[in-house]
């Protein structure tokens, strides 16, 4: 065989050569660029301090959170963005600084001017009681670009809403849990409600005397701060499958697809049916998430009723026979009779036979002990079943009558079922008489001495 780079290949080795090359250093994916759907970027205006000081302990070994750090993971878990641009506006004394904060936003200004394409989502969980006119005039801008902004509504716990979120344009989100608004959440000029808790655990290993330890920290945030991440997440992944949504078309059907919040008009966001009311593929995974409610519910119901019946069942003989007592024992006795008038007896007649062995119906129970005797051996297997379960009720001694029968009857079966009974009993009583034997010799002994 000729060598792979002889003049037959050589050809195709060139033309390989130059494809590399062009892969390389022309770059195709900048001719597609045009062709591709706007790219979806978040952008988090928030502090970068720390959260947990009082919480860290002496040797701060945890990893430390910041307000920011945490208002970013939420959006990427709700969202997961292209690209996630964040902007600290503190100053080194963990304040928010007006200066840095405004410079954030003519960041995001510039950016929409370069990137007129791009869906934008800003998320700003930080704010004030009163805005400065740039403040205004950049959010104004922002808006008028095309893009979509999202600030907390703040935690005072009054009606008026903290700015940038009580500006019109701005998406503003409170906090709520369990259907009902959260007491520290402020409620004015609300456009929708989300829950603002945020839990995660820090773990540790540390090395010890006995090898490594693990050791745990539970967080537990609470805020708007948190809450308004989760729509501009949810806001997020509305674009990323549907580019093409207006930003009035966003905000309504977050709105309609929402959970009541009890005695406000906006509700919660419910990310499931709103990603459905833009996506088939959502739309299937809601309709099968209701079709599976609705089979746990039915087979719910069926248990229900099932247990119900179990119950309910026995009642109507039960009051039959505490009312009726004769005319329910003559109808017991005329289906044994019935029975025994067949020359098969079927294990479901000789199991019915033994439940009518009521000592205290004396005419039922004397016709039951007859055919049980009649039917012999056969029997004996049942009554042997029934034995352990029904010692004693309020007919009278069940079990005495059962061992009586199995021993009236006999055969190989009821002979070693005796003798099993006879050995267990005999097993419970010889240690009483063997502490019986040894007391006396105690005594003398006791007496010697």
């Amino acid at each position: 065989m000729k060598p792979f780079h002889k003049r037959k290949y050589r050809r195709l080795l060139i033309f390989i050569l130059l494809a590399t090359i062009c892969l390389v250093f022309l770059d195709p994916a900048k001719f597609l660029e045009d062709r591709m759907e706007p790219k979806v970027i978040a952008f988090v205006i928030d502090s970068a301090s720390s959260m947990m000081e009082k919480e860290r302990n002496i040797l701060n070994l945890f990893e430390d959170l910041t307000h920011g750090q945490v208002v970013s993971t939420i959006l990427r878990r709700y969202g997961e963005p292209d690209k996630l641009n964040f902007y600290s506006v503190d100053d080194t004394r963990a304040n928010v600084d007006r200066e840095s904060y405004l410079n954030a936003l003519t960041l995001v200004v510039n950016y929409l001017r370069d990137n007129p394409r791009d869906r934008v989502v800003i998320n700003i969980s930080l704010g004030s009681n009163s805005p400065e006119p740039l403040e205004r005039k950049l959010i104004k801008d922002i808006l008028e670009q095309g893009a979509i902004v999202v600030a907390a509504a703040g935690n005072d716990g009054i009606k008026d809403s903290s700015y940038p979120a009580a500006l019109d344009g701005v998406i503003c989100a409170g906090a709520s849990g369990g259907g009902v608004r959260q007491s520290y959440s402020n409620y004015g000029n609300i456009d929708i409600f989300a829950d603002g808790s945020y839990q995660t655990t820090q773990m540790l290993s540390l090395p010890s005397d006995t090898g490594m330890e693990t050791h745990a920290r539970a967080v537990k945030l609470n805020g708007t701060s948190f809450a308004a991440p989760k729509v501009s997440g949810l806001i997020v992944k509305m674009l990323q499958l549907n580019p093409s949504l207006e930003n009035r078309q966003i905000l309504e059907i977050i709105q309609n697809t929402s959970d009541d919040v009890f005695g406000f008009e906006q509700g919660s966001i419910n990310r499931l049916n709103a990603l459905a009311a833009i996506s088939e593929k959502y739309a299937a995974l809601r309709k099968a998430g209701q079709v599976f409610f609705v089979i746990l519910e039915a087979v719910c119901i069926i248990a229900f009723i099932f247990v119900g019946l179990l119950i309910v069942i026995p009642m109507p003989e039960f009051l039959f026979r505490v009312l009726l007592p004769s005319r329910w024992m003559a109808i017991k006795i005329r289906k044994i009779d019935r029975m025994m008038g067949n020359d098969r007896k079927s294990p479901r007649d000789i199991r019915y036979i033994i439940n009518c062995l009521f000592p205290g119906y004396s005419q039922l129970f004397e016709r039951a002990n007859k055919a049980l005797f009649k039917i012999g051996e056969p029997a004996v297997k049942h009554l042997i079943r029934a034995y352990p379960y029904k010692s004693c009720n309020e007919f009278g001694d069940f079990t005495t009558c059962i061992y009586n029968l199995i021993e009236k009857i006999g055969g190989r079966e009821a002979e070693e079922f005796l003798r099993a009974e006879q050995e267990s009993q005999d097993d419970i009583f010889e240690p009483d008489s063997q502490r019986g034997n040894e007391k006396p010799g105690s005594l003398q002994d006791f007496e010697k001495a």
